[in-house]
């Protein structure tokens, strides 16, 4: 799966599953992803200004949907149906 693919299903599980980790979130989703992608995706997410508040404990990571990421994922999900 690309890079950009997961970002859009992690993007759009975020904005269903508040206050959920990335971990959690790409399980829920059957996304396979190993830390060092997390990661990534994370750095990916920020720099794009789609996530804030970047929160790490030990090897979980969450973070919050900026305004610009929860109408992405909006779109995401509208186009979806």
């Amino acid at each position: 799966m690309s890079k950009e693919k997961k970002i859009s299903k992690i993007l759009v599980g975020l904005c269903l599953q508040s206050g959920q980790t990335f971990q959690d979130v790409a399980k829920n989703l059957g996304i396979c992803v190993t830390t060092d992608e997390i990661n990534g995706l994370v750095n990916k997410m920020h720099h794009s200004g789609l996530i804030k508040d970047i929160k790490t404990n030990g090897y979980k990571t969450q973070a919050s949907l900026t305004n610009k990421g929860i109408e992405q994922a909006q779109s995401l999900m509208e186009w979806a149906v």
